[in-house]
């Protein structure tokens, strides 16, 4: 316990001291990010805030972890560094699309193939228990891929990304520290201290964002602990902290990145866009256009994001045929409920619009009758 408090406080500590330096840094050579476009910001922000929390989680991560964890985590750790200089690249010159992809997948097979942490089996999933090698690899490498981009994604407004990386973090960190996890845990938990100094700088009004730099590392990093999670997870059920669904609880965790990237997928499919192609119809773009405010739209997605995490914890001693449904029936509800407030908020813009016009042409027409009449 000591040992976990040591790592998440000097982690926290190093990133809010030098997040100031950073900032005035990214300022002063003109790193910033221009409003404009898809952007909802309005002034010009430093963007690459990935830096500092890199920085802070990898020197408390060698302060204070053991050489055995380090000697464990070694490979993890280069792999999460990988997509941490894509992403700085990324942010400093654009790299197309293919290329960022080839980036994630090298570091992705580096976590497959050389630390070995990928799906074994489909844990029962549709009943369906062992599968080929290379089936394997492929899920592994899928999942990765799609956790990283789905937490890119959320990068879209003020406390959002950083929010839902501390329920992550904090989540998983726990968990591995219950289950004598000890490598997985500190690591797990330095990140999440640095996250936490970064909401300090990255709240609405936000004084740096996130950027590629740190919205990769991180996803990349949660599907790290998502496949991790799962696997052991499964191979330990029965244990006092162990979740009998592993697959159902994973989702839940990440249900805010994953259900976002999903929705915004099939809606640009159903209008026969590619689902790659950028818009402004993510949840947290919704919320502004109802009438929120960074902080509130942030707030209200955080505490959905905690009510999911809430309903695992509930559903800890059903297995995935309970909760897999229960998290998606929850989903599916509370989408609805939002399109519906949603269109109702469009249809009430509307008339109200057609009001103004009424009232306008009506205003026209006295104002022309009273010329005449003069």
């Amino acid at each position: 316990m000591e040992q976990t408090l040591l790592i998440s406080g000097t982690s926290f500590l190093l990133t809010f001291l030098v997040f100031p330096v950073f900032i005035k840094f990214f300022k002063r050579r003109n790193f910033l990010d221009d409003p404009g476009g898809r952007k909802i910001h309005t002034a010009r922000t430093p963007a690459m805030g990935g830096l500092p929390i890199f920085i802070g989680f990898c020197i408390a991560v060698l302060i204070w972890a053991p050489f055995n964890v380090l000697r464990d985590v070694k490979y993890v750790l280069s792999a999460v560094s990988i997509m941490f200089v894509i992403g700085f690249r990324d942010d400093l010159i654009n790299l197309r699309a293919y290329q960022k992809l080839l980036g994630q997948i090298a570091a992705a097979m580096i976590i497959v193939s050389v630390c070995d942490i990928r799906f074994t089996s489909l844990y029962g999933f549709m009943g369906i228990e062992e599968i080929p090698i290379a089936v394997s690899y492929l899920i592994s490498l899928f999942t990765i891929i799609v956790i990283t981009n789905a937490y890119n994604l959320i990068d879209g407004i003020d406390g959002l990304s950083g929010s839902v990386g501390v329920i992550t973090t904090l989540f998983f960190g726990i968990y591995f520290f219950l289950n004598g996890q000890t490598g997985f845990a500190l690591i797990t938990l330095s990140l999440c201290g640095a996250l936490l100094a970064f909401l300090n700088y990255n709240w609405a009004p936000s004084k740096i964002f996130m950027g590629d730099t740190g919205s990769l590392f991180i996803g990349f990093f949660l599907s790290i602990l998502t496949i991790k999670f799962i696997h052991y997870n499964h191979t330990h059920l029965g244990g006092e902290y162990i979740f009998d669904g592993s697959i159902g609880t994973a989702v839940a965790v990440l249900i805010l990145p994953l259900a976002d990237t999903f929705r915004v997928f099939v809606k640009r499919v159903m209008r026969g866009k590619s689902p790659m192609h950028p818009d402004r119809t993510h949840v947290h773009h919704i919320l502004l256009r109802l009438g929120c405010n960074h902080a509130q739209a942030t707030g209200i997605l955080v505490t959905v994001n905690v009510i999911f995490v809430m309903l695992a914890l509930v559903l800890k001693d059903f297995g995935d045929i309970v909760v897999i449904p229960a998290v998606l029936i929850t989903v599916v509800a509370l989408g609805a409920i939002l399109d519906l407030i949603f269109r109702a908020a469009i249809e009430k813009r509307k008339e109200e619009l057609r009001e103004r016009n009424r009232a306008s042409r009506d205003e026209g027409k006295v104002v022309s009758i009273s010329k005449n009449a003069g």
